[in-house]
């Protein structure tokens, strides 16, 4: 459904570049390294194919995060049945398996390459995704089965810094930001 969503919005930002706009150039031609329609529509296409690649490598690499999130909740909820929280070995297990999906995750966010036609915005995107990367890595660090309050603190701002800057890319386009946190849920 997501990855629908994102052709459709892909479709609609390329048949709005298309017909856009119809204004004559009144200088004759433009200016060498003015963006253009096209380029800015290039750009855009570019930007919406690279956030569903974003967007499914997060996915996958947050699947060990949220298994164990999940569990840790159903074994520190006070109303569910005993027979359905999971055992202290269940929830270890889990555990041990996010943390060493940390370092995994990271590697992988910082693998993604960033496309030829985001060659302007590749300093903000590879410094947004190294935010990304790094949360992975704090979250990897701090995971506990005890329910603490700001265990996870550091990695969550590390994580929204990584969407203000990508949003910040988003928005230079035109485009509204995306929030990849809601992508994860």
């Amino acid at each position: 459904m997501k990855k629908i969503l994102a052709f459709t919005m892909l479709f609609l930002l390329v048949f709005t570049a298309a017909c856009g706009s119809n204004e004559d150039n009144t200088t004759g031609s433009k200016q060498e390294g003015e963006p253009t329609e096209e380029n800015t529509a290039e750009t855009k296409t570019a930007l919406m194919e690279f956030q569903v690649k974003v967007v499914d490598v997060l996915q996958q690499q947050n699947k060990p995060f949220a298994a164990f999130e999940s569990s840790k909740l159903k074994a520190n909820d006070p109303e569910a049945a005993a027979e359905e929280k999971p055992s202290k070995e269940e929830l270890q297990s889990l555990m041990e398996t996010a943390k060493a999906a940390g370092p995994k995750a990271a590697e992988a966010i910082r693998a993604i390459e960033v496309p030829a036609e985001l060659e302007q915005y590749k300093k903000d995107i590879e410094a947004a995704l190294e935010d990304a990367a790094k949360s992975y890595e704090k979250r990897a660090e701090s995971l506990a089965i005890e329910a603490a309050e700001n265990a996870q603190k550091e990695a969550d701002e590390l994580f929204a810094s990584f969407e203000k800057k990508m949003g910040k890319v988003f928005e230079d386009l035109g485009l509204l930001a995306p929030s990849f946190s809601k992508e994860l849920q």
